[in-house]
């Protein structure tokens, strides 16, 4: 799946039952919102990536592998930021002549809202 389009894999994936979004994409998130938003450097430290290649390829078979209370939470991140940057198309396009913003601005405006602190003090956010 890592390299395929978004569409396909979902559209293939369905088969498996009714999904908006790759099953290795829900698998990631919901650990990574079970077990790691507490974790320091979440998305910033690197995973372990012989492991990452491991579960890349056993995903790339098709195999589901779990994650489970061994599992590091870095390598889930470092697996689930490789598969988005292997999309041949990102998730949000960015047509910066129509709308007139840079993708570095698409990511300014974006990103506070995608990725929200618990509190909702708009200090901490900008911090």
């Amino acid at each position: 799946i890592f390299g395929q389009r978004l569409e396909d894999t979902v559209q293939y994936e369905k088969k498996f039952g009714p999904r908006l979004a790759p099953l290795l994409v829900e698998q990631c998130v919901d650990f990574l919102r079970d077990r790691g938003l507490d974790e320091e450097g979440l998305f910033r430290m690197p995973g372990q990536a012989n492991l990452v290649k491991e579960l890349q390829e056993a995903f790339d078979c098709g195999d589901k592998p779990l994650f489970d209370s061994n599992t590091d939470t870095h390598t889930v991140a470092s697996l689930l930021k490789l598969y988005l940057r292997e999309l041949p198309e990102p998730v949000v396009q960015s047509h910066c002549n129509e709308n007139k913003m840079s993708v570095q601005n698409l990511a300014t405006v974006f990103g506070p809202n995608i990725l929200r602190p618990k509190m909702e003090d708009p200090v901490a956010i900008m911090e």
